[in-house]
């Protein structure tokens, strides 16, 4: 009697546990129904939710994947952030079988034009112009290669810390080593040099471009030069 109770307590305990793993297994591969995309601060110059829809629906069918399917999560988020103008993209899952994928656009600080067209950003990646977006931020024109392309992205975040500079930047050139800055306000070539002694030759700009501001006789300058230590030499 002892035995037959015993063996009754194991079997309904054996179909217990085996409900609870079917259960939990049968949630874990429910597949999920809807898709949810939004932007980091709502910034989607770039990209819209169709094209990331687009770019889902390419990379892994929605119907292939389960509600733990973390492998797969994790390998979208990174087929997702492969693609130039993402910066970071989570991907997670609800328990209503509801997909949310946040995606964070990368930001260009400078705009190259050459043999290859392209935006640059603060990780110095290279990101494919757009059709419906066109970015305000400085150009260069010519095909500087990577090294050089690195050496911007220190020129524009120095110059993005200067309100003066930042609002009157809009070209940058290189010659043998050399910086030119096209200004906003004024019409003379700026030749900066190299990035060294960066804060002296800024206050020199804005000390020569407030003098420029003052004087009612306005003169010519096509070209003044920073480079010299406490001067500034202008032509016309």
């Amino acid at each position: 009697m002892k035995l037959h109770k015993y063996l009754g307590f194991f079997a309904v305990s054996f179909l217990l546990m085996g409900f609870i793993v079917f259960s939990q297994w049968r949630n874990d591969h429910r597949k999920i129904e809807r898709l949810e995309v939004t932007f980091t601060n709502d910034i989607h110059n770039f990209l819209n939710v169709e094209m990331v829809d687009k770019l889902l629906i390419q990379n892994e069918p929605l119907s292939h994947i389960g509600l733990k399917d973390t492998l797969a999560l994790v390998t979208i988020e990174t087929e997702l952030e492969a693609y130039n103008v993402i910066l970071n993209a989570e991907v997670f899952i609800t328990p209503a079988k509801l997909m949310r994928v946040n995606v964070e656009e990368r930001t260009p600080l400078i705009r190259i034009i050459g043999e290859k067209s392209f935006y640059v950003d603060l990780q110095a990646v290279k990101i494919s112009l757009s059709d419906n977006f066109s970015a305000h931020v400085p150009l260069f024109f010519g095909n500087p290669s990577d090294e050089k392309i690195k050496e911007l992205v220190v020129l524009i975040q120095k110059v993005n810390k200067d309100e003066f500079l930042k609002s009157q930047i809009i070209e940058i050139g290189n010659q043998r080593g050399k910086y030119f800055f096209k200004m906003r306000s004024y019409d003379f070539l700026v030749e900066w040099g190299n990035l060294n002694s960066f804060d002296q030759k800024v206050m020199k700009l804005k000390t020569f471009c407030k003098y420029m501001d003052s004087i009612e006789e306005k003169i010519n300058f096509t070209k003044i030069n920073l480079k010299y230590y406490q001067q500034v030499i202008a032509s016309s």
